[in-house]
């Protein structure tokens, strides 16, 4: 006769166990989920980052451009100024001047010459307003020719901007200003660029730059071009 063999007992989960393993599941999801909301917080931050300094890249490097190829007093180009005004703006204007910056096509009639005008305005958005930032514009003028002063064509460079100042190197200091009966045009001009301070203490990074004159009017004497 063949011996009964006995089936061993089936082997469960202690209670303890069971709340050993809820508890650890538990971690692992508190854990995914703060490194889940933690980046989509860095997300955010990036994308709002990337809007503000694209903006400010574009703007700066139309600046430099346009100084660049700053045009010295001439025929077709006027004096360079921080103390005028032009007509169609009621803001201040903090620098005009000529640039060789047009672009030339052939549907337009107008050369590489242009009167270019930046300064800071009020923006008709009040919630931009009420951070007591101002919108940056570049004013153009490319009919240089014209028998009436032109409104020059405006666009908005950057939103949100406290302050914009503008420092002139006549070859030994620097100039906080320079005005229309000056007959040349500076070595070099450094641009500054302010924020104002945003939620929470935090302000955006001012930007500061300098950009070499090349183009020198003709003077009695041999100066050095920086």
């Amino acid at each position: 006769m063949k011996p009964v063999l006995k089936s061993k007992p089936f082997a469960a989960f202690t209670l303890i166990e069971v709340m050993l393993a809820v508890a650890i599941a538990a971690i692992v999801l508190v854990a995914i989920n703060t490194v889940f909301f933690a980046a989509l917080r860095l997300r955010t931050r990036t994308t709002e980052a990337t809007e503000r300094t694209l903006p400010v890249e574009s703007a700066v490097a139309t600046i430099k451009r346009d100084l660049l190829g700053t045009v010295p007093p001439g025929a077709m180009a006027g004096v360079m100024s921080s103390d005028t005004t032009t007509a169609g703006i009621s803001q201040p204007v903090s620098l005009e001047f000529y640039t060789a910056s047009g672009i030339v096509a052939d549907e337009v009639p107008w050369g590489d010459v242009q009167k270019v005008d930046y300064w800071l305005q009020v923006p008709t958005n009040q919630t931009a307003s009420a951070s007591g930032g101002k919108d940056l514009i570049r004013g153009v003028t490319r009919n240089l020719l014209a028998t009436t002063q032109e409104t020059p064509e405006q666009q908005v460079l950057i939103d949100n901007v406290q302050n914009l100042r503008f420092s002139y190197f006549d070859g030994t200091n620097w100039n906080d200003t320079w005005s229309s009966t000056l007959s040349n045009i500076p070595i070099a001009i450094k641009v500054f660029i302010d924020f104002p301070a945003k939620s929470g203490g935090l302000t955006n990074i001012p930007v500061q730059f300098v950009v070499p004159i090349i183009t020198q009017a003709s003077t009695n004497k041999i100066q050095a071009v920086n």
